[in-house]
């Protein structure tokens, strides 16, 4: 197995989850919030989105992340 067809295999590994959620940690207050779950272009289109909405309120130092998600076993 090459060097790429490892990487490749460990990138799929890496990347499976159930679907994506966006979390949103203000540093000041400590706080952590996650909205979803989305698929991966909902949860980047949503990020986006909560971005422009804090940048308008001038909280810049709001940290916004889309983070992997994953099911709870049944």
């Amino acid at each position: 197995m090459t060097i790429t067809e490892m990487l490749l295999e460990r990138a799929h590994d890496i990347d499976a989850c159930d679907g994506y959620v966006v979390m949103v940690a203000d540093p000041d207050t400590c706080a952590v919030d996650t909205h979803g779950p989305f698929t991966g272009l909902e949860a980047a289109i949503e990020a986006d989105r909560r971005r422009h909405e804090l940048d308008a309120e001038e909280l810049h130092d709001v940290v916004v992340r889309v983070v992997r998600w994953h099911r709870a076993p049944a």
